[in-house]
């Protein structure tokens, strides 16, 4: 019985090895696509930002000084569309279903968030389309080895879709962290799919991560345009959905924690900041500067060096991911999760303690006399 698991372990291995000799042409034909199409539409939607007054202007929440375009999503999602659309004509991906639930939801997404950027939508309006775009991808068959039909697993996969959403969206409040945290976690997936043979994440990925590599070009500090919520909002949806497809290639109690340790930079960040505001009796909808970005620009001073440490902390957690998949050995899974979770526990605590939340300053008292 062992030497019948054992020899259907390595015919599986070896298709995968096959799959993926084949699947590495279609990811670098696709990320080059998104790559160059980002590159060449981020100064053209730069410039009817401009014309259409789809402007972030300064305020206490940001750390910009003047009137930036906003319109950075549309760059990042037509390149991702074009992207995607080559890879699946080049791979002749056969998911089709699970590829347009996909894009369905991913296009309701970006189009709630372009809508915000100009009008300021409730957050109850802002949450409900999130949940629909949650369900039209869950419906097409994207749950990895989730159960859908099951209350458990739809409350579990909703929870993580909207969540991991509105963490991206969190983190779009420096230059260059919403999109270089994507490009790196994006390529995470990337290696994933090619290591369980899932062509259609690995290209999925391949596009994300080419799309935001190219847009970061133009957000990197200092940066000459940003995402708005069109692009963090969408590019937190298509890393939620990721996460889903990369679960049951192994055994499914293990392989739900891989996606998890890829993520765990954004889940640690939107933790963080709702338990020290709790703490504080604040809001979590309420903006400020008490993110783990905003905290380490402080120690780091300079937005350059934070963003370059966010990007190492995300592809840390990457690689381990990587590890943790390519082993599919339980006790090593277990262990190198617990280390994570510690490890990003020590680094909040330090955080806090380092670089605490500046106290407002009372205006200046009138003159008396």
């Amino acid at each position: 019985m062992t030497a019948l698991r054992g020899q259907r372990r390595l015919r599986n291995g070896q298709k995968r090895a096959r799959a993926r000799g084949a699947t590495l042409p279609v990811v670098l034909i696709t990320f080059l696509t998104a790559l160059a199409g980002a590159v060449a539409l981020t100064p053209v939607c730069r410039r009817i930002a401009l014309r259409m007054g789809f402007l972030a202007h300064p305020s206490s929440r940001g750390v910009h000084r003047e009137p930036t375009p906003l319109l950075g999503g549309v760059a990042i999602f037509a390149a991702f569309a074009l992207a995607l659309a080559v890879g699946a004509l080049v791979s002749r991906v056969g998911a089709v279903t699970p590829t347009l639930g996909f894009l369905a939801g991913g296009t309701l997404i970006f189009v709630m968030g372009i809508i915000d950027d100009k009008h300021d939508l409730s957050w109850f309006s802002k949450l409900l389309g999130q949940i629909i775009a949650a369900v039209l991808l869950l419906a097409s068959g994207n749950t990895g080895g989730v159960f859908f039909f099951s209350p458990l697993g739809l409350v579990l996969s909703l929870v993580w879709v909207v969540g991991l959403t509105n963490a991206m969206n969190f983190l779009d409040n420096m230059d260059g962290v919403c999109a270089g945290i994507t490009a790196v976690v994006a390529l995470t997936f990337v290696g994933l799919g090619l290591l369980s043979g899932d062509t259609a994440m690995a290209v999925i990925a391949a596009a994300l991560c080419g799309a935001s590599f190219g847009f970061l070009r133009f957000n990197f500090h200092p940066a000459r345009i940003f995402l708005g919520d069109g692009g963090s909002l969408f590019l937190g949806y298509s890393l939620g959905s990721l996460g889903l497809k990369s679960i049951g290639h192994s055994d499914l109690s293990l392989s739900l924690l891989v996606p998890v340790v890829a993520l765990a930079y954004p889940i640690f960040d939107i933790t963080f900041v709702s338990v020290t505001r709790s703490a504080r009796g604040q809001s979590l909808t309420q903006g400020g500067k008490d993110h783990t970005s905003h905290r380490l620009a402080r120690i780091k001073h300079g937005t350059r060096l934070t963003a370059v440490a966010i990007y190492g902390i995300c592809a840390a957690l990457g690689v381990i991911a990587l590890v943790l998949q390519r082993l599919s050995f339980a006790p090593a899974t277990v262990v190198g999760f617990l280390v994570v979770v510690f490890g990003l526990f020590a680094f909040g605590i330090r955080l806090a303690r380092l670089a605490p939340v500046p106290e407002s300053v009372p205006p200046p008292r009138a003159a008396v006399g």
